[in-house]
């Protein structure tokens, strides 16, 4: 062989070997009704949250990161299809209805689907709630490997010895690796944390894509007995100290994810969100005690506590650290950002846009002309600096109305201007009617607390039975 010719293989050779553009890892970390006060990158003291802040740190935080909606399971409809969830009827927690139609619609592709078919091994860690039999389950919407639970809530302190339950949208020691329930003691944040390293171990010779999904702030408010001493004194509520030990393990736990990722996964994109606000007000479903100062609202409601939410995105050596990024952002982006750091293919029909050009300053145009929001009779379009919402009051079951809020001035949405500049309002209300026209109605019932027009729920023995270890 000519030495021209041998040039050619030798560098075709090595082209093979080391790819022009290695496709990075990508982890998505998701926090459960986290209260946007209560972290220390946001300024809360009540315990230290070392790890979260420097995660945050570590690459740009940002400040208007919004979900899709102020629930748990269509937030997370929202985020793995890159599309709002009420475009194809996942609007409400998927609790009520034919079990076989209820959770994230087959015919929607997953951000998993799409990793996997560009090469990542994939595999969901921890909440799941999209969905409940054979057809829905992880495992068959883009997963290579499941490990965690199916509903909406769980129990943190496991006992192997006990009898699983289901109950309302919580389960109990019902854990599963893939669709075998295993029986297992410990404690579920310390228990996804060691699955995720191993996840992370095991696939060293190809990318790998980890949605991380952790129960923790959501009740029940279990507080592990390694964690009691590092809870103030000074906090006497016995929910609030609780839910501060939630806290404290999942910053433990961050931390060790983030010595993992730098020892030995540096090349990692990584996402953190709360699927929705904190739960602060009681009585309410999920009362946690979090705090959403200086937002107004909290879970289950379009205003700012319910849908703005810490939200940082880190990617050693492409993104800048140490910066914040100001203008819109949604959990929308995730799965279109992913596709453009991977070279993986969108799937068509996405509504998020690709961030990396703007967290850059390639781009200085805001990544969304606007934001919109619908959940049951709660409506919010965010446009530039405003905010249009209609609201309901979650124990008088009244509605708002639009209200209209400056967002650069009025962060806690408490000078409604809407008499004020009536014209405005009459835009921002066109243009989220335009966007609701694409809307469908939603496929199922959410709750009471969700949905007015919810018919009374069946009796949770009856759900149980439709749900246990033996239907799986």
């Amino acid at each position: 062989m000519k030495w021209p010719a041998l040039l050619t293989s030798f560098c075709l050779a090595l082209a093979l070997t080391f790819p022009a553009s290695a496709q990075p890892n990508i982890l998505v970390i998701v926090a459960d009704d986290l209260g946007y006060a209560d972290i220390g990158a946001h300024g809360g003291k009540e315990v230290p949250t070392p790890h979260l802040d420097a995660l945050a740190a570590s690459g740009i935080r940002c400040t208007s990161g919004y979900v899709t909606a102020p629930y748990c399971s269509p937030s997370r409809a929202g985020f793995l299809t890159g599309k709002s969830q009420t475009r194809f009827g996942h609007e409400f927690n998927p609790h009520v209805g034919d079990e076989a139609k209820l959770g994230l619609p087959l015919d929607q592709r997953t951000i998993a689907n799409v990793l996997h078919d560009s090469g990542y091994a994939t595999s969901l860690i921890g909440k799941w709630h999209q969905g409940f039999d054979a057809a829905h389950h992880p495992q068959s919407r883009g997963f290579d490997e499941f490990f965690g639970f199916l509903v909406g809530g769980h129990n943190y302190l496991l006992h192997k010895d006990a009898e699983p339950e289901f109950g309302s949208a919580h389960s109990h020691d019902m854990i599963y690796r893939g669709r075998e329930l295993q029986k297992l003691d410990g404690y579920t944040t310390d228990l996804f944390t060691d699955e995720a390293l191993s996840f992370m171990g095991r696939n060293t010779k190809q990318p790998w894509f980890l949605y991380l999904a952790y129960n923790a702030v959501h009740t029940p408010l279990e507080v592990a007995e390694k964690l009691k001493s590092r809870i103030p004194a000074s906090v006497t509520d016995e929910n609030r100290r609780g839910y501060l030990s939630l806290l404290l393990g999942l910053d433990d736990s961050i931390g060790r994810l983030t010595a993992e990722l730098k020892a030995n996964h540096p090349d990692t994109l990584v996402f953190f969100f709360s699927d929705n606000g904190g739960s602060g007000r009681k009585p309410f479903f999920a009362y946690n005690t979090g705090i959403n100062t200086p937002l107004r609202g909290d879970k289950g409601q379009t205003l700012e506590g319910g849908i703005r939410v810490p939200f940082f995105i880190s990617w050693p050596g492409k993104l800048q650290a140490g910066k914040t990024y100001d203008h819109p952002v949604s959990t929308l982006d995730i799965l279109p950002t992913s596709c453009a750091a991977s070279g993986a293919k969108p799937p068509a029909g996405l509504e998020g846009t690709d961030l990396l050009p703007h967290l850059k300053g390639e781009k200085t145009e805001p990544p969304h002309d606007m934001l919109a929001w619908r959940f049951g009779p709660q409506k919010a379009i965010r446009r530039g600096q405003w905010k249009l919402v209609d609201v309901r009051d979650m124990e008088t079951k009244t509605q708002s109305g639009w209200q209209l809020y400056d967002l650069t001035t009025d962060i806690g949405e408490t000078h409604n201007l809407a008499s004020t500049k009536p014209d405005l309002v009459a835009d921002l209300t066109a243009a989220w009617n335009e966007w609701n026209s694409r809307n469908i109605p939603p496929q199922w019932h959410g709750s009471p607390n969700e949905d007015p027009t919810a018919p009374p729920k069946p009796a949770a023995k009856a759900k149980a039975k439709a749900r246990t270890p033996a239907n799986k």
